[in-house]
């Protein structure tokens, strides 16, 4: 799961912004019914694959619409790139620097946790005689695409409002998804670390106790 959440000002989804939570979880949702490939697909074959197919894109759809839709009420700063304006959530702060920064590592580490499991098991489906991938950025944390999101969608938070950082006082809404999308992706990982387990046993089991959950230590 790799979702597409950069911290763009996209006005014409202003209508959805006050169901933004919401859009995002429905996200959430749909990758956590596919949570399970390797034992409903094992025991239900291609109509779970085709199902998987179906709903795990969704889920990544609906979670980079969601945050999207946060951003959309703020006015945007525009910069003109290749004759096209992008409404990026610039405002002039030295903390921004740090943001786009910290988004573009976070972002590689996305496409290179794609890369590295593969379209077909990061986007649709994954088969029942998938091989345990355990290198690359899965040597550093078992859900690397997870901490990518949460990295992004932090750094976003800040930009769209360096003034707010740090975050003291009242919380405000998108700080406040972000909070939210941590815990979603923390009790997610933790619903894939059961699956994989009792799909792959004794393999995972030691894989898990090396290599941490989501953050690095």
């Amino acid at each position: 799961m790799f979702p597409p959440i950069f911290p763009v000002s996209i006005l014409a989804l202003r209508p959805l912004a006050p169901y933004a939570t919401l859009i995002w979880l429905a996200g959430v949702v749909c990758l956590w019914l596919t949570r399970y490939t390797h034992q409903f697909g094992r025991r239900s074959g291609v109509p779970y694959y085709a199902f998987s197919a179906l709903v795990r894109p969704t889920g990544v759809l609906l979670i980079g619409i969601g945050w999207l839709a946060l951003y959309a009420p703020l006015e945007p700063a525009q910069f003109w790139i290749w004759g096209g304006r992008v409404p990026w959530l610039g405002r002039g702060s030295g903390v921004e620097l740090l943001c786009a920064v910290a988004i573009a590592a976070f972002f590689g580490l996305g496409v290179w946790s794609v890369y590295r499991l593969g379209l077909r098991r990061t986007f649709l489906y994954r088969h029942a005689d998938d091989a345990l991938v355990t290198s690359g950025p899965y040597a550093i944390v078992r859900h690397p695409q997870f901490l990518s999101a949460i990295g992004i969608t932090l750094f976003g938070a800040i930009l769209y409002d360096p003034q707010a950082w740090p975050w003291v006082g009242p919380m405000r809404p998108v700080h406040a998804n972000w909070v939210l999308l941590t815990a979603a992706l923390w009790a997610l990982s933790i619903i894939e670390d059961r699956e994989l387990s009792a799909h792959f046993g004794a393999e995972y089991e030691h894989y898990a106790r090396c290599v941490p959950r989501l953050f690095p230590n």
